[in-house]
């Protein structure tokens, strides 16, 4: 766990996240300038996905609208968490991680028919509201909550075998093999950083859990894109 900032800091007397990456802690409002604007790349492809739904509107009973703003406020979360590196906003980006993870499990459980359009908005509300909850009480467990994130994506992946064995193979897995590669990519890099395997704590241009917000918010998009494609288009 990261010390905390030092008296006199702009985020000095707050309490300090559970995690310490690589990067040096500036005393400044962006205490970790490499891990905060990385995550721009959430915002701009979120704006993409946004676009991208707007021009081929698709069933309005699909999750598919909220990829796009997902990704947004996952950018902007996690932005505001590296900007501060307290608890108080790391809470912010997990609840920004929940968001996304829960338009994907919404979106499959659409297609599996576990919940009908009438119940969508419940499903996931619901389903982000259960799981941020749990952050705080693990954290006051001393429990490491970043395995929350990592279970919901093991809970995705579940879901569209589930959904190739009921409903038969999508069009095309390319993009949903590249998510997943580009995910993977992702955690090695932010592994190798949490572990001080490639680290810099003084280079505030790029860092291994910055490769992972850009490898991450990319893998997003491509999953954005192989849910697309199961979509009827008008």
């Amino acid at each position: 766990m990261p010390a905390p900032m030092p008296e006199g800091c702009p985020w000095s007397g707050f309490t300090p996240p559970n995690v310490d990456w690589c990067e040096e802690q500036l005393c400044a409002w962006v205490t970790n300038p490499a891990d905060t604007w990385s995550n721009l790349a959430y915002v701009v492809f979120g704006a993409w996905m946004v676009v991208a739904n707007r021009r081929t509107q698709g069933s309005p009973g699909s999750a598919l609208r909220f990829f796009g703003p997902a990704s947004i406020a996952a950018g902007v979360c996690s932005g505001l968490f590296h900007a501060s590196y307290t608890f108080l906003l790391q809470f912010l980006d997990f609840v920004g991680m929940f968001l996304f993870c829960f338009t994907v499990l919404t979106e499959n459980a659409l297609r599996l028919r576990w919940i009908e359009a009438s119940r969508m908005g419940l499903f996931f509300v619901a389903g982000v509201a259960g799981s941020s909850l749990l952050v705080p009480l693990l954290w006051a467990a001393g429990l490491p909550y970043q395995g929350l994130v990592f279970m919901l994506i093991l809970v995705a992946v579940g879901q569209e075998l589930a959904a190739r064995r009921r409903l038969g193979p999508a069009p095309s897995y390319r993009f949903y093999a590249l998510a997943l590669g580009l995910l993977t990519t992702a955690a090695l890099f932010s592994l190798a950083d949490v572990t001080r395997t490639w680290c810099d704590p003084t280079n505030h241009w790029i860092q291994g859990h910055s490769v992972w917000h850009v490898l991450s918010a990319a893998a997003l998009l491509a999953l954005y894109h192989h849910h697309a494609q199961l979509e009827p288009r008008s």
